[in-house]
């Protein structure tokens, strides 16, 4: 084994190097390591912090405080509306099997981010409380993941029970949500813009904030966020004010308000931040005359649903076979041009469950040849069809705002009739079942894209001749795939290719019949 040699002394500059870089870069950490984010709304979408989670508390007695800080924190966060709780509870089992003592677990930024990751958590708090005598010392950290860089900490102590009691919910609750409130207050700011729609907007916080309608609220936008690089905390928070939403409508957990001023080169977006609420006074109240109240009321968020009126311009077409002969001579095919009215409606019950209903009248024009070719005989004629939906469904709404991308699926009743009479088949219904899916997609300011599919199910067809016995076996499907433009809170127009399609095989013969319209829809969809 080599030995050194001990007079070689080791160099006072290799002792302190590492110490000096250390201090060079906390004193310059402001100017090397800095996220910034320059109009960039990239920053606000990472410190949108809307989703937030938990750990289980640690404690050096047994875990005696474990049920009181899961109570108290759940208890708080399902009284505001800013964040949405995640559950971590899969992650405490995990972090409790390890070999690794679980108060250093929680402390391993590697191990919290894969949680957060995992569960989706933009944001953790960890809490630890050490008893020291006949106190407890309680220590709550709010982390930024998936980084684990922390954002705020608040230390507060809690005196033992006099008498020989025991600890119970009530006397740690209030500690812990006031802590809570001083925790989540050291960031500045309150909450986030969550949609925008024109000169309307959405946010987070509602009257569980003390939010009253009149109220202004300042919104600026984070254009840096610096970093300490050794300590792994968030040193300063700049924003920078991008402009003034005056509050028109107050709910629980949201609220809606109108632009009255953005910064020059600036402009209020999603994801942007709450950064002070300014109280109505009385006044600052404008004495407002009918016409101007009627047009603030026409531009009030929708609360109730809407109503839509739609044209179909397009084809029809059917194409019957009969198999009982061997040539395709009283096999036929043919269409004509489609012209349909429609008229569909939806009623919220809240943000998430709906209902539809929908009824709709096509004219259509026929012209058929024989499959094997030439005009078959009595079939120039005309023709007609309706329909009628009525359905219930639930919206999920991908982020949590309103007027942002969201699915849907529907369950209802539907009937399709087809009035046209050839000389092989009279008019044919079916009547049924169907389920629904489909989503809204907004892609950049008032635009956006729409997909439905309407699938049957349990379906009974009929023809009304019986000339080709009971409908063995029916499918039926409606599909829409198209666009808006919103032009007010009110008014959106609409349009997109609609494709309605069915199929019916007969008891006798194996026959069958296969009918399709097929339509540019424009629509004016009207809110209320």
């Amino acid at each position: 084994m080599k030995k050194k040699s001990p007079g070689t002394p080791i160099p006072a500059a290799k002792k302190f190097l590492p110490l000096a870089f250390g201090l060079l870069i906390y004193g310059g950490g402001t100017f090397l390591l800095p996220m910034r984010a320059q109009a960039n709304a990239e920053t606000d979408r990472q410190f949108a912090l809307e989703r937030v989670g938990f750990l289980k508390s640690w404690d050096n007695v047994d875990g005696l405080f474990v049920d009181y800080v899961a109570d108290a924190y759940r208890d708080y966060f399902s009284r505001q509306s800013r964040f949405v709780l995640q559950d971590l509870s899969k992650a405490d089992v995990l972090l409790s099997k390890s070999k690794l003592p679980y108060n250093k677990l929680i402390e391993d930024a590697d191990i919290l981010g894969q949680i957060s990751r995992a569960t989706r958590a933009e944001s953790i708090i960890r809490t630890k409380i050490l008893k020291e005598g006949p106190q407890y010392q309680f220590q709550m950290d709010w982390l930024h993941s998936p980084r684990m860089e922390l954002m705020s900490s608040v230390t507060f102590v809690l005196q033992e029970p006099s008498g020989g009691k025991g600890f119970g919910i009530g006397d740690v609750r209030d500690d812990l949500q006031k802590a809570l409130d001083q925790l989540i207050g050291k960031v500045p700011f309150l909450g986030n813009v969550t949609g925008r729609d024109n000169n309307q907007v959405t946010l987070n916080i509602g009257q569980n904030a003390n939010l009253k309608k009149g109220d202004t609220l300042s919104i600026a936008t984070l254009d840096e966020v610096k970093k300490h690089p050794l300590l792994k905390q968030i040193v300063d928070w700049r924003l920078t004010a991008t402009g003034k939403v005056e509050i028109e409508s107050v709910e629980d957990r949201i609220s809606f308000g109108r632009v009255t001023q953005e910064e020059d080169g600036r402009q209020i977006g999603r994801f942007q931040k709450v950064i002070q609420i300014i109280p109505a006074t009385k006044a600052e109240q404008p004495v407002v005359i009918d016409e101007k109240a009627q047009a603030a009321n026409r531009d009030e968020p929708p609360k109730l649903g809407w109503i839509a009126g739609n044209l179909g311009l397009g084809s029809f077409s059917r194409t019957f076979t009969d198999t009982t002969t061997l040539s395709s001579a009283i096999s036929d095919q043919g269409g004509g041009f489609n012209f349909g009215l429609r008229g569909d409606g939806e009623l919220w019950f809240n943000r998430e469950f709906f209902a539809d209903i929908s009824m709709g009248f096509n004219t259509f024009s026929y012209s058929a040849n024989l499959i094997a070719g030439g005009n078959s005989p009595g079939q120039q004629d005309s023709g007609s069809s309706t329909s009628f939906k009525i359905a219930g469904g639930y919206s999920y709404l991908v982020n949590g705002d309103f007027y942002g991308p969201k699915g849907w699926l529907k369950f209802g009743y539907h009937t399709v009739s087809f009035n046209l009479t050839t000389p092989n088949l009279g008019p044919t219904s079916i009547k049924g079942l169907f389920l629904g899916v489909g989503g809204d997609l907004p892609i950049r300011e008032q635009w956006g894209a729409l997909l439905n599919l309407d699938f049957g199910f349990l379906s009974g067809a009929s023809e009304s001749t019986q000339a080709h016995g009971d409908a063995s076996s029916t499918t039926d499907v409606e599909l829409f795939i198209g666009g808006y433009y919103r032009f007010t809170q009110r008014i959106t127009f609409r349009a997109g290719i609609d494709i309605t399609a069915n199929n019916q095989s007969f008891a006798k013969d194996n026959d069958g019949v296969t009918q399709k319209i097929v339509t540019f829809t424009p629509s004016l969809v009207y809110y209320f």
